[in-house]
């Protein structure tokens, strides 16, 4: 097994190897910064960052010390980062690791846009239960305070049912144990118990400790939000959740003043909140961004990735609406 100090050497072995032999000739200086590579001399910045758990943009974005020009060394394509860098003020080049050497990353083709639609009963069915429809990566769901407690399943044939409950597990077991309950009762049960738990005044459950960032997005467009902001409406993650339990930003455009605000919550020390706010403003060119976020995750790291976007980035407290106390980190 390989230890972390052996890891960062190799790293810093495999990155100037490959800048040297993409540019030869070249005197490079080299150092880690952030458990990242950077190799830089006059002309040029590399940065080579892995991470198992956090991005290499997302990495490279804590540096300060870049020009307005840098390049990214990838291991292999990733198209979620070349629409990344687009919402950057920076002139970051892309390269991909092609056997012992650079290449440049390969472009991308547009987006095809998906439209979607739920069926009129299930949308009431939802919403008489609390639940705010939200449409992400081809999927129709339910969401209570920003915690997905249903989803719309299309048949082949083109029927739409819902299944419930918090994540593919809980749905599963649900159509399993519940089988012989009507859907409208299962539904209308689990809304009850979520309820419970997304409030301020609960203990402190697994059901207030998951989907952190959808629930400030959803108390932010509460009628008594007092941020400042008017016509707020959620947008889609570019990123998709593999899990309930996933903390992943979330994000809503608003307007004040004519301007377009980009709103997008994230929750603890999150690095991908940047580099997500960077990828929606290629589908919502927005005048500004406002980061949310509980008043004891203001991480100057983050700062330092913000000041990397094309337009102007500010970090605003929000109450928390999940049960906190004094001294405990939940």
């Amino acid at each position: 097994m390989v230890d972390s100090t052996q890891l960062e050497h190799l790293n810093i072995v495999k990155a100037r190897a490959l800048v040297a032999k993409t540019f030869p000739g070249q005197d490079f200086e080299v150092e880690v910064k952030n458990s990242a590579v950077l190799i830089t001399n006059e002309e040029n910045a590399f940065v080579y960052a892995k991470n198992e758990k956090v991005s290499a943009l997302a990495i490279a974005l804590t540096i300060t010390a870049f020009r307005t020009s840098w390049n990214l060394i990838l291991d292999e394509p990733d198209d979620k980062v070349l629409t990344q860098i687009a919402g950057l003020q920076d002139d970051c080049n892309l390269w991909i690791i092609d056997d012992d050497s650079l290449a440049p990353h390969p472009q991308r083709g547009p987006d095809e846009l998906e439209s979607q639609s739920v069926d009129p009963l299930i949308r009431r069915l939802l919403e008489d239960n609390d639940c705010v429809v939200t449409f992400e990566h081809g999927k129709i769901k339910g969401e209570l305070k920003g915690l997905p407690i249903a989803e719309v399943v299309t048949e082949p044939s083109g029927e739409s049912h819902l299944e419930v409950g918090v994540g593919t597990y809980d749905r599963e077991a649900h159509k399993i144990v519940n089988y012989n309950e009507p859907i409208e009762t299962t539904l209308e049960r689990i809304s009850q118990e979520v309820s419970k738990f997304r409030r301020k005044d609960s203990v402190v459950h697994p059901l207030n400790r998951v989907a952190r960032s959808n629930w400030l997005i959803h108390e932010v467009m509460s009628a008594d939000s007092e941020i400042g902001v008017t016509d707020i409406e959620r947008v889609p993650s570019p990123v998709e959740a593999m899990d309930v339990s996933d903390s992943l930003p979330a994000s809503a455009v608003a307007k004040k003043n004519n301007q377009v605000i980009l709103l997008t919550a994230y929750t603890g020390a999150d690095l991908e909140a940047v580099p997500v706010a960077a990828q929606l403003l290629n589908s919502y060119p927005a005048d500004e961004i406002w980061f949310l976020h509980p008043q004891k995750d203001d991480y100057s790291a983050i700062r330092r990735q913000a000041e990397h976007l094309k337009v102007p980035a500010s970090f605003i407290p929000v109450p928390e609406p999940w049960p906190t106390a004094p001294g405990m980190n939940y």
